[in-house]
């Protein structure tokens, strides 16, 4: 199989909601030499973009989103210790997303990494929930250009003006744009905490970080 079909069934894959095809065919696209970013890109991030299209569209619902998810992260996890730095320079930008502190929700979260990945950024996962220091040693190491804090209760969501004070005293602010996550959260509530935008909806979600990160680049 050549490359362009092994990048379309796997993007198939992801769409038809086929696990074990997934990570077979990562191996296989490894096997016959595709570069991981192309992979990702044109095989797994292309079928994450017609499962969005679907899930818009109400063809969709979200337990088959998150079984797309389990295919998509089938993929990644074979293609992801391949990626080498050079690779990431491709990517629009890095976020590193975590549930914050006093909630362990994660559906949102793992939902919207493999949404945002599709879009071309590059997501570390620090899990949940994550202590606010964690955050500010995650932005020391990884430089990212946005921070994304997943608050699906009003009562952590809260918490938001706690983590994004701990970044700014540690002399970060300035470096990354700030979006919460979550059913709970607004735009304006999560500006009044300090945060730059917020979003309950991952597609939304990544046209909103595009205009950040350049937002960031132009300051």
């Amino acid at each position: 199989m050549g490359k362009a079909k092994i990048l379309k069934a796997l993007a198939e894959a992801v769409d038809k909601l086929d696990v074990a095809a997934g990570e077979r065919l990562a191996k296989e696209a490894l096997d016959a030499g595709i570069p991981p970013y192309e992979i990702i890109a044109g095989g797994l991030s292309k079928g994450m973009q017609v499962v969005g299209e679907k899930f818009k569209c109400a063809e969709v619902y979200l337990p088959e989103v998150l079984v797309a998810c389990d295919v998509y992260y089938a993929g990644l996890n074979v293609v992801r210790p391949h990626i080498k730095p050079g690779d990431r320079e491709r990517f629009v930008g890095t976020m590193v997303i975590g549930t914050i502190h006093g909630d362990v929700h994660t559906v949102g979260k793992d939902v919207a990494i493999p949404v945002f990945e599709a879009a071309g950024f590059h997501v570390i996962d620090l899990g949940a929930p994550v202590p606010d220091e964690k955050f500010v040693e995650a932005i020391r190491e990884h430089k990212p250009e946005l921070v994304g804090l997943g608050t699906y209760m009003t009562s952590t969501f809260m918490h938001t003006k706690e983590t994004v004070r701990k970044i700014s005293e540690a002399g970060l602010r300035d470096r990354v744009k700030i979006i919460c996550g979550g059913p709970s959260v607004t735009p304006d509530a999560a500006r009044r905490l300090g945060a730059d935008d917020a979003s309950d909806n991952a597609w939304e979600a990544v046209e909103k970080m595009r205009k950040l990160v350049a937002e960031l680049a132009s300051a």
